[in-house]
C-alpha cells in the first residue's frame, strides 16, 4: 500500500514513518506543496530494485561486448542517413 504524506508531517513523525516502512512494508511518498519529492521504501524492495537494474545492465554489457567496434563518426553518419531516408519517405507520402 502506498501512503502519501506531506514533508512537514514526515519530519514531525519520522520515527513513525520509519516504522510504517520497515515493519509495515509500506511505501511512503513524501510531498512538498502537493508535489511528490521522494519515496521511502523498505530496504528489501530497494535491494531488489538495485539487483534487477544491475542484471539488466549486465545483459546490455554482454550485448555491447559482442558488437563490432565502429567509430562514433560512422555511427552518427548512419543515423543521419537513416533519418534523412525516413523524412524523404514521409515527404513522398510513403510512410
Amino acid at each position: 500500500m502506498v501512503v502519501r504524506m506531506g514533508a512537514r508531517e514526515a519530519r514531525n513523525n519520522f520515527a513513525h514513518l520509519l516504522g510504517r516502512v520497515h515493519y509495515g512494508g509500506q511505501v511512503v511518498i513524501v510531498e512538498r506543496s502537493g508535489k511528490p519529492m521522494v519515496a521511502v521504501i523498505p530496504l528489501e524492495m530497494y535491494e531488489r530494485l538495485v539487483a534487477e537494474r544491475e542484471a539488466r545492465f549486465q545483459v546490455l554489457d554482454r550485448i555491447r561486448s559482442r558488437l563490432p567496434d565502429v567509430p562514433q563518426e560512422e555511427v552518427e553518419q548512419d543515423v543521419a542517413e537513416a533519418i534523412a531516408a525516413v523524412r524523404a519517405a514521409d515527404a513522398a507520402g510513403g510512410a
